[in-house]
């Protein structure tokens, strides 16, 4: 009955781990400073000339 638990306890501990890995691995692989590169935020001035 331990083998049992001990292998539920490393399958979940695995689960886990791959979990954290693949959202570590999104993270790193998404680059939040290309967002402002393709598509740039105006600024206030030109926003303001565009209103007028």
């Amino acid at each position: 009955m331990l083998t049992w638990w001990l292998g539920t306890l490393s399958l979940f501990g695995f689960l886990i781990v791959s979990i954290l890995l693949v959202l570590y691995a999104l993270k790193s692989a998404v680059n939040s400073e290309d967002s402002s590169r393709v598509d740039p935020l105006p600024f206030e001035d030109e926003a303001k000339n565009k209103r007028d």
